[in-house]
């Protein structure tokens, strides 16, 4: 039969490793906001990858839309091909560019920096 001192110790054992663990864990999991640091891109602008169809059909492809103007980026990475994706991005305006059938319908992009939100 097993004293109720050594039930009690092992009952703190227990519980020691559970609090640990417990605590390991927490310490090791990093929140959305901890994962982008809001200072490493001091020049980014708000904006939102949209699809404007596929290009082969007329349509204008992958475009960014930055506080209501549709740019046409050269390099955007595929990573990022979700339509309503919110990111922060730097660019350089390039010439304006052909969509679909229409002529010089946006300006063209270059990307510096692009990230998610």
């Amino acid at each position: 039969m097993v004293s109720q001192k050594a039930l009690n110790k092992k009952r703190m054992r227990i519980l020691y490793l559970i609090v640990t663990t417990t605590l390991l864990l927490f310490l090791a999991c990093k929140s959305k906001g901890g994962a982008v640091d809001d200072n490493s891109c001091n020049s980014c602008e708000d904006a939102i990858i949209r699809n404007y169809g596929d290009p082969a059909m007329d349509g204008c492809g992958w475009v960014v839309d930055v506080s209501s103007t549709i740019y046409m980026p050269k390099n955007l990475l595929p990573e990022f091909y979700t339509d309503s994706l919110e990111v922060s991005v730097t660019y350089n305006v390039l010439e304006r560019v052909n969509c679909g059938l229409l002529k010089d319908a946006y300006p063209a992009i270059f990307i510096e920096e692009i990230q998610k939100k």
